[in-house]
C-alpha cells in the first residue's frame, strides 16, 4: 500500500522547513548602504529561492498530493506502483505545462520556466521527463515532500498528552458565577458593498402601493435586443468599424446564398431581383438579422454551422429525390419562404437536425476513445501492446488517455475512471452507449 500523503497544509509545513534548512546552509552575503553620506556594510542570509518559485512549489504540491489520492484508488494503477520497496517508492508525476501553470498563477510562463528551474536546481522536482508534442511535461516531486514514511503513516496527528493528575478537591463552594463582558474592540466587524439607494416612485394608483416607503434598490434596466448596424455616413474610426462590420456579415449571407443554390437548386436559375430576395430572407429569417448580441467569432461559428445544414440538407435531397424544396423567399404567402424564419418545416428545422448529429458524432467519439483507453490498458498489463505503448509506464498510459477524454467533460471523465476501477464491469460499448444529453440548438448557443 502506498504511504497516506500529506494533507495540503503538512505539505506547506514540509516544504518551509525544507527551505529554511537550505537557507541554513547558505552563506550570508555582505551588501553595502549608505546611510548620511557613509557606507556601511551588513549581511544578509539569502533565500533559497524566490517567493515566485516558493509559490510555485505550493501549486505543484497540490497538484501531487491530487495524483497519490487518485492513485490510490485506481486498483489497476495501484499495484505496478507498489512493486518496488518502499523506500524506493516515488509519487506519481505531475502531468501539466507552462502554459497551465502560468494560468492557474495568473503569471507569464517565461516565469514559470524560471520558477521550474529554481526548484529543480534546489531539490524539490528530482525530475523532469518532456513528453508530448505540445510542450507537455510530467514533474516528479520529492517524496519527503509529498507523503510521509512507511514507520510514519500510523502516526497522524499531534501527539496526544499525558493525563494530568486529578486536582484536589474545592473546599469552598456557592462562588459567585464569574460573568466576562465581551469588548468591542475585540470583536471585527465585516463592511460589504453598498448599492445605490433611491427613493421610491410614488404609485401612480391605490392597486400599485407596496407598503414599503424607505428607500430601495434601483431598479435593473431589462436588456434591449440591439438593431443590426447600418452603413456609415460619416468618416471616422466608429463608421469605419460599422462599415466593416456589416460589410463582413453581407459577405457571410452571400457565401450561403451561393453555397445553398448551388446544393439546394443546382437546376434552377434566379434573376438578379430574385437573388436579392432571397439574400434578404436568408439575412432576416436564418441570421435573424443579426440583432442577437454575439461576438465577430461566434456568428463565424454560426455561419459554419448554416453551411453545415445546408449540406444535411442536400444529402437529405440525395436520399430522397422525390421531395423539392419550396421557393427560397416567399413568392405568394408571407413566411412561407424555406428560409424565412416563420416556416417551422422550412429551414429553421434544420437547426434541431445538426443539434442531433453533433450529439450523435460526440457519442460516437467518446465510444472510440473509451474502447481504445480499454483495449490499451489491457494490452500494456498483458505485455502485448506496441512498442510506442508498452514504452510508457502505468501511470503516463492513465494520464494520456486521461488528457484525450478531459476535453469531452467531466461526465465523460469520470465514466473514464469508473471504466478503469473496475477492469471486470461490463464492456466499453455498454459503458459508452447512454443517452444522448438534450441537444443544444445553434440559437441557444448564440444567446
Amino acid at each position: 500500500m502506498l504511504p497516506l500523503p500529506y494533507t495540503p497544509t503538512a505539505a506547506q509545513r514540509q516544504l518551509a522547513a525544507f527551505l529554511k534548512k537550505l537557507q541554513s546552509a547558505l552563506p550570508a552575503q555582505v551588501r553595502t548602504r549608505t546611510v548620511k553620506g557613509r557606507q556601511q556594510h551588513y549581511l544578509v542570509q539569502p533565500k533559497a529561492c524566490s517567493d515566485g518559485a516558493r509559490t510555485t512549489a505550493r501549486l505543484l504540491l497540490v497538484y501531487a498530493i491530487d495524483a497519490v489520492i487518485q492513485l490510490r484508488r485506481v486498483p489497476l494503477l495501484l499495484e505496478p506502483a507498489t512493486d518496488a520497496a518502499p523506500e524506493h517508492r516515488n509519487p506519481p508525476p505531475v502531468a501539466t505545462n507552462c502554459e497551465a501553470l502560468a494560468r492557474a498563477r495568473g503569471i507569464s510562463a517565461r516565469a514559470i520556466r524560471d520558477h521550474l528551474q529554481e526548484l529543480l536546481k534546489i531539490g524539490v522536482i528530482t525530475r523532469k521527463n518532456n513528453r508530448g508534442w505540445q510542450a507537455n511535461f510530467e514533474l516528479f516531486l520529492a517524496p519527503a515532500l509529498v507523503w510521509q514514511k512507511e514507520a510514519q503513516t500510523a502516526q497522524e496527528g499531534p501527539k496526544k498528552c499525558q493525563i494530568a493528575p486529578p486536582a484536589p478537591p474545592v473546599v469552598a463552594t456557592n462562588f459567585p458565577p464569574i460573568l466576562v463582558q465581551d469588548r468591542q474592540a475585540t470583536k471585527k466587524v465585516e463592511i460589504g458593498t453598498v448599492e445605490k439607494l433611491v427613493n421610491p416612485t410614488p404609485p401612480a394608483g391605490p392597486d400599485e402601493l407596496t407598503g414599503n416607503t424607505g428607500p430601495q434598490q434601483a431598479p435593473k434596466s431589462s436588456p434591449q435586443r440591439p438593431s443590426a448596424p447600418r452603413q456609415a455616413t460619416k468618416a471616422g474610426p466608429g463608421g469605419a468599424a460599422a462599415a466593416h462590420l456589416q460589410a463582413e456579415r453581407l459577405g457571410w449571407v452571400t457565401q450561403a446564398w451561393h453555397y445553398a443554390q448551388k446544393r439546394l437548386y443546382p437546376g434552377r436559375r434566379f434573376s438578379d431581383h430574385e437573388q436579392e430576395k432571397a439574400r434578404e430572407a436568408l439575412w432576416y429569417g436564418t441570421y435573424g438579422g443579426f440583432g442577437l448580441s454575439a461576438t465577430p467569432a461566434e456568428w463565424q461559428r454560426y455561419h459554419n454551422d448554416v453551411l453545415d445544414r445546408i449540406d444535411l440538407v442536400a444529402r437529405y435531397l440525395e436520399r430522397h429525390p422525390e421531395k423539392s424544396l419550396p421557393s427560397p423567399y416567399a413568392e405568394f404567402v408571407r413566411g412561407a419562404g424555406y428560409f424565412d424564419a416563420e416556416n417551422a418545416r422550412g429551414f429553421a428545422g434544420t437547426d434541431a437536425w445538426l443539434a442531433r448529429a453533433e450529439a450523435t458524432n460526440r457519442e460516437r467519439n467518446i465510444t472510440r476513445a473509451l474502447l481504445k483507453a480499454r483495449q490499451q490498458l489491457k494490452a500494456h498489463r498483458l505485455g502485448i501492446a506496441p512498442k510506442r505503448v508498452q514504452a510508457m509506464s502505468n501511470v503516463q498510459l492513465f494520464r494520456h488517455h486521461e488528457t484525450k477524454l478531459r476535453a469531452f467533460g467531466p461526465d465523460v471523465l469520470q465514466r473514464y475512471y469508473a471504466q478503469v476501477a473496475n477492469p471486470t464491469a461490463p464492456t466499453a460499448e455498454r459503458i459508452a452507449f447512454t443517452p444522448l444529453a438534450q441537444p443544444v440548438t445553434a440559437a441557444r448557443r448564440l444567446s
